[in-house]
This record gives structure tokens, C-alpha cells and sequence, in this order.
């Protein structure tokens, strides 16, 4: 009786986190394909593709731009300089649910036809990438994000 109702527990278990586990498959394919298309806008430099996947308070982890209007301003700048940036991903690390609605994505990626703001060529690099989605709505926008050089 004693393994019975041990049993009986652990398949009720079971099947109450299966919609559970459902649900985050769903989760982390939504924020696959959203960072997908942030990395297909910036290579295509269509900055309101890319606002459109972010959230409105997005900001960059040094706290360069702020908000959409802020993130439009600094892609638009950047453009205009940048006319060959593009980003491609090499390999991704993972997603991390920090709750339900917030998760991280990381990935290694290479950034290549990068400029300085005077406009002075700058070699390709390497990043480790990580960034922070939410979901509102239903919807996963990207809330913040960090990159830091990878040394090889």
C-alpha cells in the first residue's frame, strides 16, 4: 500500500508539471525567434523592426540608451556610420528563467564591419551576448542586454 500511494503521488506529480514544461518549450522557442529577428533587423539596419521586439524601458547594460526613443536614436546614429555591421550568432549558451516572465538568453556571437563613433574600422570580435526578455502581453520583448569581448 505504502509504494501504491508513493507511486500515485509521483505520477500526479508528473502530470501536473508536464503543462508546465510544455509552456517553457513554448517560452524559449518565442525567445528564440524574437532574438532571431533582432539579429535578422540589425544586419538589415531596420531599426523599427527591431524596436518593435523591444520593451519600452529596453536598456543597454551601461546604461548608454534608455528606453526606445533611446535605443532609435543610438541605432540611427550608428547606421549612418556602421554601413556594414552585422552580427552572427556561433553558439547559443542557453535560456535561464529567472521567473515565469523574465528570462535570459545567452549565446556567443561575432560582430563584424564594427565602427567606432568617429567612424574608425574596427577589427571583427567575438562576444559572449546575454539578453533579457520579458513577457508582456504574451508577448517576449527584450528588456536589457550585455556583450563582453571573448578572448581566444
Amino acid at each position: 500500500m505504502k509504494y501504491l500511494m508513493i507511486s500515485l503521488v509521483g505520477v500526479c506529480l508528473l502530470l501536473t508539471s508536464v503543462p508546465a514544461m510544455a509552456d517553457q518549450a513554448a517560452d524559449e522557442a518565442a525567445i528564440r525567434e524574437a532574438s532571431e529577428k533582432i539579429m535578422a533587423a540589425f544586419n538589415e539596419h531596420d531599426v523599427e523592426t527591431a524596436l518593435a521586439l523591444y520593451d519600452e524601458k529596453i536598456e543597454m547594460w551601461d546604461g548608454t540608451y534608455k528606453g526606445r526613443a533611446g535605443q532609435e536614436k543610438g541605432y540611427i546614429e550608428y547606421f549612418k556610420i556602421a554601413k556594414n555591421a552585422h552580427m552572427k550568432p556561433l553558439e547559443e549558451i542557453g535560456i535561464v528563467f529567472i521567473t515565469p516572465d523574465v528570462a535570459i538568453h545567452k549565446m556567443r556571437r561575432e560582430m563584424t564591419g564594427i565602427v567606432d563613433m568617429d567612424g574608425k574600422a574596427q577589427p571583427d570580435v567575438k562576444e559572449i551576448h546575454a539578453r533579457v526578455f520579458v513577457k508582456r502581453d504574451g508577448k517576449w520583448l527584450l528588456a536589457a542586454y550585455f556583450s563582453a569581448p571573448i578572448e581566444e
